[in-house]
């Protein structure tokens, strides 16, 4: 009888627990569980529900733990595995979570929830098709479910059916109207559907933003902080790791004014790599609050007092919404991850720009449009190893017509921005430009699933498939394929984001047809910032006419290609000191309505903040050049690391690296990067003395050097080749008395 009494009290607990879990009462579900646990050890549910609550409430790595522990006493039990792969995927790791999914089925098929899963892993992955498959496996077993519907039809948008794909979204919406994962989904996959509008946009955000918003959150303003400290500004993100967004997100943390803004960063996401690294390095404070409780973030970041916090995610995973809904700053601004309104009253403005959004776009956001004066960021390429950006391999090359005697457009998408009428656009620059052909780079075209039918798209669209070139997306290929096109065609509705900068950078054209949402004109702004106008569209017509235009005349293409990126640099897009002493300016009005925030002091005007303090240009160069001649060639590469993330290209980068290889025998190498340096540092003879040495060495004609020397200096080769080769210091500028210090 007492083993009866005790089994029927673990019952009720877990029956009460839950029923607190559907009820949203997950403490109360905890503490059930625990209850159910004091009277049986060996029960996988009171594991089960402390770990899915503890999930519900943003304590991923209780959870976690939590499900390890249940795993080590229970590992044939297959919902316990499936719900150990739900928190890995929380965590980002995402290999982890499939291996346990994939058990899971192992175990036992018939369980929707381990399908539902294995497609949600697989999407992560970018194994769409696969996805898909899973998603289809989960639906024949569940077929009411609103997660199992959104995990298809977010397979269905990568695969290229996103009017399908909104269609199934709202089915899901109408089973389970409440279910933020869906509402996201849907605002998300609605950038891709040529039929969406503004207005229907704004619209679905503000759903998005309802449901994340809680009761008199909009009226909860933390008090503005009213010391004289530094103005305070806090960045909220779940991809602090090697994700688009630090393209944006390093340049201006490397450029922004550490004398006058004491810059906080939270992280949503306990993945981390090299990236998550240099974040740390170029914030005051960086707080990893992944795996938290809901409650326990919100008062973290508002404990930070801060001025400022910027969202730098959207309607995306985790989203920094659901916690900014809180009122966390005095002021709250949205920036990138998102591409248009949070329809959220509790943030006053969206970071953009007049080309993004040209006047009239207000109407389609809650927010004010803050506009920065030509683009609203800047982009500085290859962060994750940015001393490649100097390598032969990124050098811009001729446009490959000339070598091939064909054009060869192409764009590097995901297969979602590929919608019906960016084929139909497609087809007819083709058939334009006679002999061109087409190079479409996206996940899985090495996978018959992903390419047949993308194929027969193309040729629904009057493209001949013998014309098209699939390749299959490379990390390492992210910029050298763009070697093998010569225009970029790109999206609609959905344009190029970070990938048009990526192919810019490498001097390719690109042709955008411009629309009227921000997500339509993400290309357009970048053309602009570059000087590119003439490559911006607005009708279909002219985008064929451009696009074909091009190909007719392939000695000025190559002539274009050769000055883009030269354009590209000189550019707002790349000038982060300029952008964020615009935004620092912006910023410091606020601030000041209400208080006189302060200043650090700093022993110079040029330097680098990195690792929690302000370095001055001297002690960085003194620095390099002692790691140079001491062999610390880990140590030279984190310096010369950190430099790049300030500027992307600097004379004392490409000046070391060209020591570098110097030293290791490769003096063509050498020489092409000391001409870069010489480049960038104009008017060095010390760097021209040296210059000269190093092209005599190759057997290269020094004309081109010795006209700049006549019309810079009024001085011919003679005079410099009579001086003396210049020392690693004097090439520096380091004095004489520092020379000791750095032996």
């Amino acid at each position: 009888m007492q083993k009866i009494h005790l089994a029927s009290r673990v019952t009720r607990h877990l029956t009460q627990a839950k029923a607190s879990y559907a009820a949203q009462r997950f403490h109360d579900c905890i503490r059930h569980a625990e209850q159910a646990e004091k009277i049986d050890q060996n029960h996988p549910d009171t594991y089960y529900w402390r770990a899915l609550s503890n999930m519900a409430l943003g304590a991923t790595v209780e959870a976690r733990l939590i499900a390890d522990e249940a795993l080590e006493k229970f590992a044939g039990n297959a919902v316990l595995r499936i719900l150990a792969g739900e928190i890995l995927m929380d965590l980002g790791l995402y290999e982890q979570a499939k291996a346990l999914l994939e058990s899971a089925i192992g175990i036992d098929q018939s369980l929707w929830a381990a399908w539902s899963n294995y497609s949600a892993v697989l999407y992560s992955l970018q194994d769409y098709y696969a996805a898909k498959d899973a998603a289809l496996r989960a639906l024949a077993l569940a077929p009411a479910n609103a997660g199992v519907l959104s995990n298809y039809a977010n397979t269905l948008k990568e695969t290229g059916d996103v009017a399908e794909a909104v269609a199934v979204l709202r089915k899901a919406i109408a089973l389970s109207p409440r279910s933020e994962l869906v509402r996201f989904s849907l605002l998300f996959t609605m950038l891709f559907d040529e039929n969406t509008k503004g207005s229907d946009i704004l619209r679905e955000a503000q759903s998005c933003a309802a449901l994340l918003t809680p009761p008199r959150a909009a009226n909860n303003h933390p008090p503005r902080p009213k010391d004289s400290g530094r103005i305070r500004l806090g960045l909220l993100s779940n991809d602090l790791y090697a994700h688009v967004c630090a393209y944006f997100i390093i340049p201006f943390l490397a450029n922004i004014d550490h004398s006058r803004f004491e810059v906080h960063v939270f992280s949503l996401n306990g993945r981390q790599d090299n990236v998550t690294q240099k974040i740390q390095y170029y914030s005051d404070r960086f707080v990893d609050v992944s795996g938290q409780p809901e409650g326990a973030i919100v008062e973290t970041i508002r404990d930070a007092a801060l001025d400022v916090l910027i969202d730098l995610g959207g309607y995306t995973r985790n989203t920094p919404l659901r916690y900014m809904a809180y009122r966390l700053a005095a002021i709250q601004l949205t920036w990138m991850g998102y591409p248009g309104s949070t329809g959220m009253r509790q943030i006053d403005y969206r970071l953009t720009d007049w080309s993004t959004d040209p006047a009239g776009n207000e109407a389609h956001h809650t927010e004010q449009l803050l506009r920065a004066p030509v683009v609203g960021a800047v982009y500085y390429p290859l962060v994750v190893r940015p001393l490649a950006a100097y390598g032969a391999a990124y050098r811009t090359r001729a446009t490959p017509a000339l070598a091939n005697g064909y054009v060869t457009y192409g764009c590097c998408i995901n297969i979602a921005k590929i919608s019906t009428r960016t084929m139909r656009l497609w087809g007819m620059v083709l058939a334009r430009s006679p002999g061109s052909k087409l190079l479409v780079e996206c996940a899985g075209l090495d996978n018959d699933a992903v390419r047949v039918p993308l194929l027969g798209r193309m040729t629904q669209a009057g493209i001949d498939s013998e014309r098209v070139i699939c390749v299959p997306r490379r990390s390492e290929n992210q910029y050298l394929m763009y070697h093998n096109i010569d225009v970029v065609l790109d999206t609609t509705p959905m344009t190029g984001g970070a990938n048009a900068c990526d192919a810019l950078w490498m001097g390719v054209p690109i042709v955008t047809l411009s629309g009227q949402a921000c997500h339509e004109r993400l290309a357009t702004s970048y053309l602009h910032a570059v000087g590119l106008d003439g490559l911006i569209c607005q009708t279909e017509a002219e985008y064929v006419d451009v696009a074909a235009g091009l190909a007719a005349d392939v000695a000025h293409l190559n002539a274009l290609r050769m000055s883009i990126r030269p354009m590209f640099e000189a550019s707002p897009l790349f000038d982060a000191a300029g952008f964020c002493r615009w935004f620092e300016t912006e910023v410091a009005g606020w601030v000041g309505s209400y208080r006189q925030p302060g200043q650090i002091q700093q022993d110079s005007a040029d330097g680098v903040f990195f690792n929690g303090r302000w370095h001055p240009m001297e002690e960085i160069i003194i620095a390099v050049v002692a790691a140079l001649r001491s062999g610390n060639d880990q140590g030279l590469e984190n310096l010369l690391e950190n430099i790049s993330a300030k500027w992307s290209k600097h004379w004392l980068v490409a000046y070391a690296l060209s020591e570098f290889a110097y030293r290791q025998g490769d003096k063509q190498a050498a020489l092409d990067l000391l001409i870069e340096s010489a480049s960038l540092r104009k008017y060095s003879l010390p760097l021209y003395r040296l210059l000269l040495v190093r092209l005599d060495e190759c057997g290269q004609d020094k004309t081109v050097l010795d006209e700049f020397l006549q019309q810079a200096f009024g001085l011919n080769l003679a005079y410099l080749e009579g001086q003396p080769v210049p020392s690693m210091f004097e090439i520096a500028g380091i004095p004489d008395l520092l020379e000791e210090a750095t032996a």
